[in-house]
């Protein structure tokens, strides 16, 4: 919206002479009359300020903007301690992994050789 906005302000405005030393010698062929040039400029500021507005009103709902930095530690910090704890669980199934993996690989290696034993 804005860069058509500003497509629009740079090709429909007419030449307007800023200093009596510099006089317009071209006029803007796509130029829109003063009142209908004023009139839609005044529709985009509104429209762009609209725009703005909503943006505000999304980024205002957006979660933790409004937390206060206390708030936001004492999130970061119950975070912290349910990670740690479950990074606890995780390495006491690694451990029963381990022990089950262990007593998988002892139970096949009995068996291997008690089957190797009974065959010679």
């Amino acid at each position: 919206m804005l860069f058509s906005s500003l497509h629009y302000l740079h090709k429909r405005a007419g030449m307007v002479q800023v200093s009596s030393d510099i006089p317009v010698t071209q006029q803007n062929s796509n130029a829109e009359s003063s009142d209908d040039f004023s009139q839609r400029t005044q529709e985009i500021a509104t429209d762009i300020c609209r725009q703005a507005k909503k943006i505000d009103t999304l980024a205002e709902s957006l979660p933790g903007t409004t937390n206060a930095i206390g708030e936001l530690e004492k999130d970061f910090q119950e975070l912290n301690r349910e990670n740690e704890q479950v990074t606890v669980e995780l390495q006491e199934a690694n451990r029963q992994a381990r022990e089950l993996l262990d007593s998988l690989s002892a139970m096949l290696t009995a068996i291997a050789d008690n089957f190797g034993s009974s065959t010679t």
